[in-house]
């Protein structure tokens, strides 16, 4: 690029001089986790109640079947609970057990149909509308679904819940990612991921309490009404306003989450690098992206963005497929399908938190590669376990969900900033795309289980082979840490790469030059001096 680079180049620079995580970003933070991602997981997580297959046994007279397996010689089947659901009322096992697969994979197919039609959306109207009319439709599209007592139209009106329901949960994500700096990104990431497990935790105890399916699915259906309660409070991304050119509106917001700040921000200077930030390298490329209708084919028109978005997006249907499949695969288990669920869960509690170690001390690139390849050679162990001893067969589905859900967290983050802020919303709707591919997969390779002549931990090993060749494939994407999100493709494509392990302790920042973003390399004598992460104000410190 030709001519002087202007010094407000990013607007991670902009929202940093004003507040990087202030007492305003936290309360929207925390509120919008409370009413957008419980109210989602109990949507998602609940299908193992709505639409799994209770435990069940032949009682045809002179004929020994396995528990919940079918058998060629057995005509006549008994549900053993201890829940109903869509498949118990209507009878959707053994040779009807494509249809109840079908019903779930409809699910997953309206949740692909959600992240492609919401992550556009989102870019053209807004975080903050695609958040709210998400909300709404779920609300109505669920509740519908709970009271219909026909089958075709039960799993047509899932499609549509599954959509918003994935709308509201990508959209709210971006949203809280573009709330705060860099430095907190991280933070943000691990800390919805709790709030998720809040969800998976509830929807185990509500589903304990209320053992039938239709009045369990009516009461999750108000929950995401509950977003309007603030919506006197909840502004637009400030992010996405200056890159759609609404610099007066991306002021306000700035000057709303710096007022409770000790030293005031000025506004004449804020505006100033608003207009700094508007009329430099995302003026002439960033705003021409916006200012036209933006084609999926941006993503893999650039070299660098085609490869991100190939490894992505087959992660993110493996990591999806694994997810989900363990999540139906659980009333399999031995124990009870409550306490499975909510240990299950519960164990992710650490994980996250480990996880938000792991990944400010070694980066996004290395650490989920360790836990796909780990989580898939615990899913193959299983070959070693006989069929019978059901509680090893329970550990090792334990050992590689946990692991799955650990890689769910990482992907998110790492896709986040792989991609640019012109593109990132609609990459996010490609990866996720990808993800619902894998849910839909993921019920027909679950039936394997149930059908005769086939073994019952079959499924595992699909869901071990694939998630070890995918954390393979992650190596070949560069690392992310505490870089700035990028503008553009442009800049995707000039600046360099950085393949190496980033040192415990030492995050790498992103004032150019440095490894993982500079033009010039590590090998330049400039990004080779020691770095110094830049620490935000000190009214900025606070966590949640």
């Amino acid at each position: 690029m030709s001519g002087e680079r202007p010094s407000i180049s990013n607007f991670d620079d902009v929202l940093t001089s004003v507040s990087s995580f202030g007492y305003w970003q936290k309360i929207i933070y925390v509120a919008t986790c409370c009413l957008v991602i419980i109210p989602s997981t109990l949507q998602v997580i609940g299908l193992v109640f709505f639409a799994g297959t209770p435990r069940f046994h032949c009682v045809t007279p002179n004929v020994t079947c396995a528990d919940s397996k079918c058998c060629t010689n057995c005509t006549d089947y008994v549900f053993d609970g201890p829940f109903t659901s869509s498949v118990s009322e209507w009878n959707l096992i053994c040779d009807k057990a494509y249809v109840g697969a079908n019903v779930q994979a409809v699910f997953s197919a309206g949740m692909l149909v959600g992240s492609l039609v919401f992550g556009v959306t989102s870019d053209f109207f807004g975080r903050r509308f695609c958040i709210y009319i998400c909300a709404a439709l779920l609300a109505i599209s669920s509740l519908g679904s709970g009271v219909v007592d026909c089958l075709s139209f039960f799993a047509f009106l899932r499609f549509f819940a599954a959509a918003f329901a994935v709308g509201f949960f990508v959209a709210h994500y971006i949203y809280v990612l573009e709330l705060v700096g860099p430095r907190h990104r991280t933070l943000s990431d691990k800390v919805q991921s709790l709030f998720w497990c809040i969800g998976a935790g509830l929807i185990a105890l509500l589903g304990y309490l209320i053992p039938h399916w239709r009045t369990l699915l009516i009461i999750c259906s108000f929950p995401p009404l509950l977003i309007f309660s603030i919506c006197t409070i909840l502004p637009e991304s400030a992010r996405w306003l200056a890159a759609k050119g609404h610099l007066t509106q991306a002021h306000d917001v700035l000057m709303k989450f710096a007022s409770k700040k000790s030293s005031p921000v000025d506004s004449d200077a804020l505006k100033h690098k608003l207009n700094e930030y508007h009329q430099g390298e995302v003026e002439s490329k960033t705003i021409a992206y916006l200012t036209k209708n933006q084609s999926y084919l941006e993503l893999i028109r650039s070299p660098r963005l085609r490869k991100r978005t190939i490894i992505l997006s087959f992660n993110w249907m493996v990591i999806s497929m694994v997810y989900y499949g363990f999540l139906l695969y659980v009333t399999r288990l031995a124990g009870s399908p409550y306490l499975n669920l909510f240990l299950m869960y519960l164990s992710d509690v650490p994980t996250h938190l480990i996880n938000w170690v792991i990944v400010q001390k070694f980066g996004r690139r290395v650490p989920h590669s360790v836990i796909m390849v780990t989580g898939g050679l615990f899913c193959l162990f299983v070959l070693a376990v006989p069929e019978e001893q059901k509680g090893a067969v329970t550990a090792l589905a334990f050992i590689g969900r946990f692991m799955a859900s650990g890689s769910f967290s990482n992907i998110y983050l790492f896709s986040t900033e792989l991609y640019p802020t012109i593109l990132r919303n609609q990459g996010i709707g490609v990866c996720s795309t990808s993800a619902r591919v894998g849910s839909i997969i993921a019920p027909y390779i679950v039936m394997l289980a149930q059908l005769p002549g086939l073994s019952a931990t079959l499924p595992m090993v699909i869901f071990g082979s694939l998630t070890v060749a995918a954390g393979l494939l992650s190596l070949l994407l560069p690392e992310t840490l505490m870089c700035n999100m990028a503008q553009t493709v442009e800049e995707i494509e000039k600046d360099k790469e950085f393949y190496g392990m980033v040192c415990m302790g030492k995050p790498r920042p992103c004032p150019l030059p440095c490894p993982c973003c500079s033009s010039e390399g590590p090998d330049n004598e400039a990004s080779s001096a020691p770095l110094k992460v830049p620490m935000d104000n000190e009214d900025d410190q606070e966590n949640i």
